[in-house]
């Protein structure tokens, strides 16, 4: 009895180890096409929270937890101000359970005017001192389906392009910082 016991169990192993194997989990976007409501749902945000947390620097300041809000920046995002770059930061509305996505500059001096993004086949122009957070959401939700497509953005300023995020490793950084974004809502599975 405990030999039967014992191949069944063996061959239920087997048997789930080959289909995650054969048959991976495969992410995908969930309602990409919707306007963005910016909710989070409860769940979500307990993962954000408990798995998540560590790879972000949060801010806490007085004013803005009287309000409700947090900002999340990654530890690993770059913060030279001698070069043009942006990083994204996410901003959780943790009273009305809400979360937006902000595109922060190295130094405001480099955005000051329209900016011309290549991304892929895709030209995108940003005037940052003109965003809201639905242009930050739609600037955000382009760059990201680019990212799975593994199509980098540069910035082009006439002569020269450069990498929007500056370096591989802020990029990297970033793209983690839209993922986990778009998780939060419920936008990326």
């Amino acid at each position: 009895m405990g030999k039967k016991i014992y191949r069944i169990a063996l061959a239920f192993i087997t048997v789930a180890l080959l289909l995650s194997i054969l048959w991976p989990y495969e992410q995908k976007l969930i309602d990409w096409d919707r306007a963005p409501d910016y909710r989070v749902l409860e769940s979500d945000e307990i993962y954000f929270n408990n798995t998540r947390i560590v790879s972000y620097r949060t801010d806490e300041s007085s004013e803005l937890t009287e309000q409700g809000f947090k900002t999340h920046r990654s530890t690993k995002a770059l913060s030279d101000t001698t070069v043009p770059f942006v990083n994204f930061t996410i901003i959780n509305n943790w009273r009305s359970d809400q979360a937006y996505i902000v595109m922060e500059p190295s130094h405001r001096k480099f955005f000051r005017d329209e900016t011309l993004v290549y991304c892929g086949s895709d030209t995108l122009r940003f005037e940052l001192d003109h965003m809201d957070f639905e242009s930050h959401y739609e600037l955000a939700a382009t760059l990201f389906k680019h990212s799975l497509e593994y199509h980098r953005p540069f910035i082009y300023d006439g002569k020269d392009s450069l990498l929007l995020y500056g370096t591989q490793g802020n990029e990297k950084a970033n793209t983690t910082v839209l993922k986990d974004y778009f998780r939060l809502i419920g936008r990326f599975q």
